[in-house]
């Protein structure tokens, strides 16, 4: 629980926002009318080193402090994280988001290679970009106009993170393999 002045510097408890719900939010933004076209193009071509004005912009205005630096000192490695994050839901712009499409599912869906799939659950911080930009890059190819990317965000954060914040890799792992091999097994 975070706390926050109101009304002459009265304290009170403010509960952070849940993952979902800041993606929500950073969705909403990956729009071409919204941000612009130039940012929306900035973004979609950053690497995990690089960190454009339309990334600053984006992170500061809708990320909340509880998911950039819970432990209330810059973390670079969360600043890459949400990097890899934000491009990979750029790829789907100005779609990305749907809460009813699981990320697994879609794949499988999709005909995503198990083999590729599995290199994505396994990937550590250096592969990682690439392989969620892949399977986005995928999804958006195929025709895909969201899927519900809080097991991918969690995936993610976890993975450079390694704590801090209230997400797990295996869970995430774990959710994003269920999906995955359910929608499989329902296409055969």
């Amino acid at each position: 629980m975070t706390h926050a002045a109101i009304n002459g510097g009265e304290t009170v408890a403010v509960e952070p926002l849940r993952l979902g719900q800041v993606l929500r939010r950073v969705a909403n933004q990956l729009d071409a009318d919204r941000i612009g076209a130039g940012s929306l193009a900035e973004l979609r071509r950053m690497t995990p080193e690089e960190f454009p004005p339309a990334f600053w912009r984006l992170y500061f205005e809708q990320v909340p402090d509880t998911w950039r630096e819970p432990d209330g000192r810059t973390n670079p490695k969360l600043d890459t994280a949400w990097n890899v994050v934000v491009r990979a839901m750029a790829e789907m712009a100005p779609r990305a988001l749907d809460f009813n499409a699981s990320f697994g599912g879609s794949l499988a869906d999709t005909g995503y290679s198990e083999s590729r799939f599995v290199r994505l659950l396994r990937a550590e911080p250096g592969a990682l970009p690439g392989e969620l930009w892949s399977a986005a890059r995928w999804l958006s190819l195929k025709g895909r106009t969201g899927v519900n990317w809080v097991p991918a965000a969690q995936l993610t954060l976890a993975t450079f993170s390694r704590g801090g914040l209230p997400v797990s890799r295996e869970k995430a792992s774990h959710r994003l393999a269920s999906d995955y091999f359910r929608a499989e097994r329902a296409r055969s």
